[in-house]
């Protein structure tokens, strides 16, 4: 089990500033959301022959600040770092390791902010790798690829080459005072799951633009009423894709809201398969273990709820928002869940030798232990 590094802690804290500085401000403006983000799947090679499957999610912004996030699953291992896209096609990223169950959504966010010097720098810890790659710049299909190479601190190269997954896509509702917002990943070449997350994702939207306008005729809405919803690829696997949904919602009162909602799903024969927590584990007593395995991870992150001893035993619905990547099976609560407010959102990672005996050898688990590569996408 890792204990996430005091920096991570203070994450959820400094989030949780910033969106109290910005209603105090002016009405809770919305959530940042200046990105464009495309993920990558591809491979990369040593100068051997050997390869190793990676993921990349890059978060380019307008001013060409990028930041990027690396699995590499056969390492276990997952990167972050910022840096530069000029001219829409040179990528140079410094990579250092990502904090265990870091908020890869905030940690670009704040990123981008220290750069612009608005927010103040995180120590940006020890460099182990630095990317430098060429992303195809074809006006008619832009960002399909990229090729280039890692450069690991010791001075190994490998050679990277990857080809676009899938890219943000944004539905929003704006008038007056409302907001909404969804923002999903949109697979290349993979109808079935992007019509199954519309289904998903866009009715809430909908809903509860169609909400905020009936208040805003009736003349009863207050400062503001937003929501935005962004679903996020944490991991995949062989056929498994791991998504994490976020929303953030104001409807009046001192402060805006949030909560994690995740989904895992297996794509077959064309198919969207939706899996559960149980569908992780196998045997008798694994939700025992992994409770155990996860209250002392979240007493170590001083978890108030479980500090004070209100929290002695999780259900699988305390674990129902849980993702999967290279690092390992990531479990994520909502503020409230373990603590005030005030404490944000908590996160624990277990690494996959902590699931030994207890996680299924043929299911998703196996696949994100071992590494399984993804299939290249498909064009469309």
């Amino acid at each position: 089990m890792t204990q996430p590094p005091r920096p991570a802690r203070r994450l959820g804290r400094l989030v949780t500033c910033l969106l109290a500085a910005a209603g105090l401000a002016a009405a809770w403006a919305q959530p940042i959301a200046d990105a464009t983000k495309t993920y990558y799947v591809g491979t990369l090679t040593s100068e051997a022959g050997a390869a190793e499957p990676v993921l990349l999610d890059l978060s380019l912004y307008q001013d060409g600040f990028a930041f990027g996030r690396l699995q590499l699953a056969g390492r276990h291992e997952v990167l972050h770092g910022g840096g530069t896209l000029r001219d829409g096609t040179l990528l140079r990223l410094t990579l250092a390791p990502a904090p265990p169950g870091d908020d890869p959504w905030w940690a670009a966010e704040l990123a981008h902010l220290a750069h612009r010097g608005e927010a103040e720098r995180e120590g940006p810890g020890a460099v182990a790798a630095v990317l430098t790659a060429e992303r195809d710049h074809d006006w008619a299909d832009e960002g399909r690829t990229l090729v280039g190479t890692l450069r690991l601190a010791s001075g190994e190269p490998l050679r990277l080459a990857a080809t676009r997954l899938a890219s943000a896509a944004r539905w929003t509702f704006e008038l007056g005072r409302v907001t909404s917002t969804a923002v999903l990943p949109r697979f290349h070449g993979q109808a079935a799951v992007n019509a199954w997350l519309e289904e998903l994702a866009l009715p809430p939207q909908q809903d509860f633009a169609a909400e905020g306008v009936g208040l805003l005729e009736e003349g009863s809405l207050g400062w503001a009423w937003w929501r935005e919803e962004r679903f996020e690829l944490a991991g995949a696997a062989g056929p498994y894709l791991s998504l994490l949904a976020t929303t953030d919602v104001y409807t009046g009162g001192a402060h805006p809201n949030a909560w994690h909602e995740s989904h895992l799903v297996a794509l077959e024969d064309g198919r969207v398969v939706t899996l559960g927590l149980e569908d992780l584990f196998a045997g008798e007593g694994w939700l025992d273990a992994v409770s155990e395995l996860v209250l002392a991870d979240l007493g170590a992150q001083e978890a108030m709820w479980v500090v004070q001893g209100d929290v002695t035993s999780l259900t699988t619905d305390d674990l129902a928002a849980f993702t999967l990547d290279a690092a390992g099976l990531t479990f994520h609560f909502s503020p409230y869940a373990m603590g005030p407010y005030v404490q944000g959102s908590f996160r624990v990672t277990l690494p996959f030798e902590a699931l030994a005996g207890l996680a299924a050898d043929d299911g998703p688990v196996a696949a994100f232990a071992r590494g399984a590569p993804v299939a290249a996408p498909g064009s469309g």
